[in-house]
């Protein structure tokens, strides 16, 4: 079982207040007793030698006196000691010359043990002796002998008084009662002392126990009350300190982190730009070689190819062969315009551009052809002028390739929607069709050479390589999502112009 501080304290602290109680309490007792029995000897020393020559008057040598009226008056004045239970006259040789009866205060009080007790000894002292004696059923008596000396100096006589203890007793037992009831009241103060005490102490640590919880949750902007100057005071004031040196290094640590997140993330963009670069200079090399050696030989038959067609009849069942193979070199010839569209430098004549203008001049171009005239095609622009510092040319190559991408994508027909806007200091276009749409895990592989989801023989893969080649050459960013419109969204986002 748990035993909180508090309780330690209290109960150690009541243990030794109770400890130093009763041993102050024993020492109180032990010197007041003393004390007591002190001053009934002192009293009884005093009594006795006042009252022995006034008995050795009233005997006159006669033992016992012959009137009545003698020994009553001589009780009467011994009678004045309370605490006096029996007074008898001893020779000097031990023969006892008279036993008083015993006084009133004393009733059946037994005494017989005293009565042929040995005194020689005492007698022989030829002075005051003092001896206690305890009772059979309880309580003490003082056995005083005063001797008694003649003109001659010779000893004639001794009286023995026998003193009870009881008035001394009884003040001890008062005593005891007050002790113990003040002992009582010390120790329930000092417990009630002792609890507000460790009250003090105890929330001050409860409140840094809580604190050092909430910082392992994390909460490092927990601070402890520093009210007082002591040592807790000074270890809440460096609780406090802590918390605060954590709270900055984790600030700065999450500044770093941040830094190094950032940093991480411009890596790997650079990192995929420098493998898009190498790719495409790949590609580069690759589109000389293939356009010099396949373009002219393709040219030539499909120069041929079209001669031969023109020449056929409609009924000549070799006609399709001959279209299949202009149509086949044809694409030959597209696929090899797309490589030499990255094997050309993308430096361009750069001018301020105006995107509102530029959009409506390329959609107004192409609204003649097949794929856009049942198109449902909606045109956004932008409050006011926005303009970019690009080659108009290349721009107008990307949106033409984006806009044909959606058309194809629509077959002719669905929602085609053109959105410019500003947006943290970008000028954004945002095409969304209502088409089937492309793949999360395909959206960046759209962007690689020759990856298509088109059917096969409708594209080459090299048109949305091409457009991130030549906006990232300006400076900007093209990436495909999904689109309000169910289909894909494709957006464009070039720095404005200052």
């Amino acid at each position: 079982m748990r035993t909180s501080l508090g309780k330690k304290l209290q109960l150690y602290t009541g243990g030794i207040v109770a400890l130093l109680l009763v041993v102050t309490f024993l020492v109180l007792e032990r010197n007041q007793a003393q004390a007591w029995e002190d001053y009934l000897f002192n009293q009884s020393l005093s009594f006795a030698r006042l009252a022995t020559p006034e008995l050795l008057k009233r005997f006159r040598g006669s033992f016992p006196p012959d009137e009545p009226a003698e020994i009553a008056a001589m009780h009467e004045f011994l009678g004045l000691n309370r605490d006096l239970v029996q007074f008898s006259l001893v020779s000097a040789t031990g023969r006892r010359l008279y036993l008083s009866s015993i006084f009133e205060n004393f009733p059946g009080l037994n005494l017989q043990p005293f009565d042929n007790e040995n005194l020689s000894a005492r007698l022989a002292a030829e002075r005051t002796t003092m001896v206690t004696h305890k009772l059979p059923g309880g309580g003490r008596l003082l056995d005083l002998i005063e001797p008694a000396f003649g003109p001659t100096g010779q000893q004639v006589v001794s009286v023995r008084y026998l003193i009870s203890y009881d008035s001394i007793d009884a003040r001890m037992q008062e005593a005891r009662r007050h002790f113990v009831m003040i002992a009582i009241a010390a120790l329930f103060g000092c417990l009630i002392m002792v609890s507000l005490i460790a009250r003090r102490i105890t929330q001050p640590i409860a409140s840094l126990t809580d604190g050092a919880r909430s910082l392992a949750r994390g909460e490092l902007e927990t601070r402890i009350a520093t009210e007082s100057r002591d040592e807790l005071g000074t270890l809440a004031q460096a609780f406090n300190d802590m918390a605060e040196s954590l709270s900055v290094n984790r600030a700065e640590l999450t500044r770093k982190n941040e830094a190094l997140i950032t940093a991480n993330e411009h890596m790997r963009s650079m990192q995929e730009q420098l493998l898009r670069s190498e790719r495409l200079a790949a590609i580069g090399q690759l589109a000389a070689g293939v356009s010099h050696e396949i373009d002219n030989p393709v040219g030539i038959i499909l120069g041929n190819a079209e001669l031969l067609l023109e020449d056929m009849r409609e009924d000549d069942p070799l006609r399709d062969d001959v279209a299949a193979i202009i149509e086949e070199c044809r694409r030959c010839k597209r696929i090899t315009g797309g490589l030499l569209g990255f094997a050309r430098s993308t430096e361009g004549h750069l001018e301020r551009v105006e995107l509102n203008q530029l959009v409506k001049e390329t959609v107004a171009s192409l609204w003649p052809q097949m794929l856009f005239k049942d198109l449902d095609l909606t045109i956004d622009p932008s409050d006011g002028d926005l303009c970019v510092i690009g080659d108009a040319d290349q721009l107008r190559q990307v949106m033409i390739n984006v806009l044909l991408n959606a058309a194809q994508a629509l077959q002719g027909s669905g929602q085609l929607k053109i959105a410019l806007l500003r947006q943290s200091g970008q000028a954004l276009v945002l095409v969304d069709d209502s088409g089937p749409g492309i793949p999360e895990e395909d959206r960046e592989k759209v962007f690689q050479p020759f990856f298509s989801t088109k059917a096969h023989g409708e594209g080459t893969g090299l048109g949305l390589p091409l457009c991130r080649k030549l906006v990232e050459a300006q400076g900007g960013e093209i990436f495909v999502d999904k689109s309000p419109l169910t289909g894909a969204r494709l957006s464009v986002s070039l720095p404005l112009s200052d």
